[in-house]
């Protein structure tokens, strides 16, 4: 759902950088966890400031408290997201299927979904390397989350070279 990061000023608010698809949907959630739900985080407010999610954990008492939530990875229950639209998925969903390529060669399992800034990429292991295919129209040719399976035809290069 998202990455707390740099403290602000001294109270112990701190950024958080959003992996949900809108700020809407990461406010809404009612309860949010560390990996293994150890910690459960309470904010006394969640707000956007200057275009970046700002909040402040119930527990901060000061920009040291803060600092300690640095990089660490916040989850929610998956039950409390609202349904997904045509062309939408979980990450969790998309991690373990299959992908194939349109002439029915198997490429790899997706081991992970990133965004470095300029769209989802499906992280796969491929012949003993990562490759990364855009999440796209030009890429993948459809998704099927009930069967675990992704049919693609990667644009030039990403194969060829990895």
């Amino acid at each position: 759902m998202g990455t707390f990061g740099a403290a602000i000023g001294l109270k112990g608010e701190i950024k958080i950088n959003l992996l949900t698809s809108n700020f809407e949907v990461f406010k809404s959630l009612e309860r949010y966890y560390n990996f293994d739900q150890s910690a459960e985080w309470k904010f006394d407010f969640i707000k956007m400031r200057n275009g970046k999610c700002v909040a402040f954990p119930s527990h901060c008492k000061n920009r040291d408290d803060a600092e300690n939530l640095k990089n660490q990875k916040i989850f929610a229950s998956k039950d409390k997201f609202p349904k997904t639209k045509s062309n939408e998925y979980f990450v969790d969903d998309l991690i373990g299927c299959k992908v194939v390529h349109k002439n029915q060669t198997f490429i790899g399992n997706v081991i992970s979904v990133d965004n470095f800034g300029a769209g989802d990429l499906l992280e796969i292991n491929f012949k003993e390397n990562k490759i990364y295919i855009p999440l796209n129209d030009d890429n993948v040719i459809s998704v099927d989350i009930e069967n675990k399976n992704i049919l693609v035809n990667p644009i030039k290069g990403i194969i060829d070279n990895a």
